[in-house]
């Protein structure tokens, strides 16, 4: 088995392809969210970067958490096919969950349900075209249960917003709440998949990442690097041998993946040249051999995942 990711991964910036510009920018500013980067497609439609203001130890920048492409004769992607069932936005620590759910429910947003999973407590909720949000935040990796088989113990149990709130928040908090007053970055993307098989077969025996945690008799199995409880999940449950992704419909157009450092990228870079998996994109990657800074691969439905090094 080829492991070209490394353990120490972390999940950048989805893109998502949009019609409505202005109600979805609209939505995002809601989060606290500015524009970061905004410039022209080579092909169509205007991209903006999304982002936090982020402190480094050089200086503060935006890093970018949500890439819009503005395209609006794009298509809506038929109601089966994979593609994305939602992006998952990690918050530093619970009281900026409580606070975030307070700010968000006062704006008019509408959430879709919330969730105790074990390793984690999550808001879910929809953007204006229907792309998926989780909201969460970890518990210490050292309170995740094992089972048997040393696969991390997940669930999906009530969450208690009133005692979320009232133990993390003081009065003059929760009546000046704040949009993730302390930052975040995706934790991990959740993927809608045709064949769970395939899918868990490419992202461990090829990506190399680990089962973490697998439903498979729910139509579920999630994948991390570095013992995380997941970094990509994945379900069939709307789109069981439905219709590949196809790249330029509404949603997802690709999710990345960063690496620390470009001798990573060297690393799957050969690999990538060499797997007959990857066969039918090595002109695609040739292509863009002046890039040393990331590339791009697809899985077994055609979902489009960027892997870049973190250099700038």
């Amino acid at each position: 088995m080829h492991k070209i990711i490394p353990d120490n991964i972390r999940m950048g910036p989805p893109a998502l392809r949009v019609k409505n510009i202005e109600k979805v920018l609209a939505f995002y500013e809601k989060f606290g969210l500015r524009i970061n980067r905004k410039y022209q497609s080579e092909n169509s439609g205007t991209l903006f970067e999304l982002g936090f203001r982020h402190r480094t130890d050089h200086a503060d920048r935006l890093r970018s958490l949500v890439i819009l492409h503005h395209d609006p004769n794009t298509k809506n992607a038929p109601i089966h096919s994979a593609g994305l069932y939602h992006f998952a936005i990690l918050v530093p620590d619970r009281k900026s969950l409580a606070s975030t759910y307070l700010a968000l429910r006062d704006s008019g947003e509408e959430y879709d349900g919330f969730a105790d999973h074990l390793v984690s407590e999550s808001l879910y909720l929809r953007d204006p075209e229907n792309n998926g949000i989780e909201i969460y935040r970890d518990r210490p990796s050292k309170e995740w249960q094992r089972d048997s088989d040393g696969h991390i113990m997940m669930d999906t149990l009530p969450l208690d917003l009133d005692s979320l709130v009232s133990e993390e928040l003081n009065k003059e908090e929760r009546e000046n709440a704040k949009a993730f007053p302390n930052g975040a970055r995706i934790g991990h993307i959740h993927l809608r998949v045709t064949n769970l098989e395939k899918s868990i077969k490419f992202y461990h025996d090829k990506l190399g990442l680990d089962i973490t945690a697998t439903w498979s008799s729910m139509g579920a199995a999630f994948l991390s690097a570095g013992g995380y409880h997941h970094h990509i999940g994945m379900n069939t449950w709307n789109s069981l041998n439905g219709e590949a992704h196809t790249i330029g419909v509404a949603g997802l157009e690709y999710f990345t993946i960063t690496t620390p450092d470009g001798s990573s990228l060297d690393t799957i870079r050969s690999i990538i040249h060499e797997s007959v998996i990857f066969e039918k994109q090595k002109k695609q990657q040739q292509e863009d051999e002046n890039n040393k800074n990331q590339i791009l691969v697809k899985d077994p439905d055609g979902i489009q995942i960027l892997i870049k090094s973190e250099l700038e």
